[in-house]
């Protein structure tokens, strides 16, 4: 019962990360905010450095996302399945939150300067989301190597 909680949890986060990409692609397309805003009131340099860090964050973020749940999960094996349950839907979130910055800063970087390396960048995050969607079946084999 408890992972059927947490699961659905960690998946309303997970839908809620990518609705609210979803929100700041539509107030872009849509017209509410303007496209290139951020280009026409920045100095070339400031440009520079937002598309420099658009791929830094990336490049940092993606690695540590990934990386860092398996490492947690790994560390909690020993530790019974309250424990690794904790574990499990604690880094999730933290995987997930991790990740949908890396998407919303890409979106906006894109958005805000028409700079397409943002928009590999988001898709980049985009698919490592993907990756890190919650399952019961993911959980079950953590509970089960931990038996």
């Amino acid at each position: 019962m408890q992972t059927e909680k947490t699961i659905r949890s960690l998946r309303f986060n997970y839908y809620t990360a990518f609705l609210a990409t979803l929100a700041i692609i539509v107030a872009f397309e849509g017209g509410f905010l303007h496209k290139g805003a951020l280009a026409a009131i920045l100095s070339a340099d400031d440009i520079y450095l937002l598309e420099v860090t658009s791929v830094m964050i990336t490049i940092a973020l993606i690695p540590i996302a990934l990386k860092s749940f398996t490492r947690s999960m790994k560390r909690a094996a020993g530790m019974g399945k309250a424990k690794l349950l904790k574990t499990f839907g604690k880094m999730s979130i933290v995987r997930i939150s991790l990740l949908f910055a890396v998407i919303t800063v890409n979106a906006f970087i894109y958005y805000g300067l028409n700079y397409t390396g943002a928009l590999y960048c988001g898709l980049f995050g985009y698919c490592a989301l993907i990756y890190s969607y919650p399952t019961a079946n993911t959980l079950e084999s953590f509970i089960n190597s931990n038996e």
